[in-house]
């Protein structure tokens, strides 16, 4: 990868080529089962550089020949693309040895390092965002626990509220018929009280 490189996305990729997102993917799966190696950052997003749309836009065109099926088409992709890099790559031989043991990490371009960051933001989000759902769930668990318990509480209140009202009515009922008692005791006349 060339040090300023830039990376495109899917959506970008597929609207340079004037195809669906859908039919992109379709063709990546189907080059990277030919062993078509595409830079992929932490989530598998793939990052599309110039030498992979020059691949699919090769495809493009094979696959607008009548009769030419997918296969056809990313093997004259591939194959065109094998052809240019032979003519520029030197052969395995012919690299020298303090090169074959070089283990030195090969820099990325802002594009691929800013896309490769960006996965990474987007994982820590999602991280996140599953972290705050789940405090939410216990939150609102807690909050619905509450409600229940508040519920109750107020349930054996309204209970315990009527029955000493049916007891201070009944104590009502019982003190007006003593007083009636009283009442009609006092009508009589007093040798009807002693002689009763």
């Amino acid at each position: 990868m060339e040090q300023n490189e830039r990376a495109y996305w899917t959506k970008e990729v597929a609207e340079r080529l004037n195809i669906g997102e859908s039919t992109l993917r379709k063709w990546c799966l189907a080059l990277e089962e030919k062993g078509y190696p595409f830079t992929k950052g932490q989530r598998g997003v793939r990052a599309f550089l110039e030498r992979d749309i020059e691949v699919l836009s090769k495809m493009k065109t094979v696959l607008n020949e009548i009769g030419t099926t997918l296969d056809e088409a990313i093997e004259a992709a591939l194959g065109e693309r094998d052809n240019a890099q032979s003519q520029v790559v030197q052969t395995f031989s012919e690299t020298p040895k303090e090169q074959e043991n070089d283990r030195t990490q090969v820099a990325m371009s802002p594009e691929v390092l800013s896309a490769v960051l960006e996965n990474y933001k987007e994982d820590l989000l999602s991280v996140v965002r599953q972290e705050f759902q789940e405090t939410l769930k216990k939150q609102e668990e807690r909050t619905l626990e509450r409600e229940r318990m508040m519920e109750e509480r107020a349930r054996e209140r309204d209970e315990n509220v009527m029955k000493v009202l049916r007891e201070t009515l009944d104590t009502k009922k019982m003190l007006a018929a003593s007083l009636e008692e009283q009442k009609e005791e006092k009508k009589k006349n007093w040798w009807q009280r002693i002689f009763g």
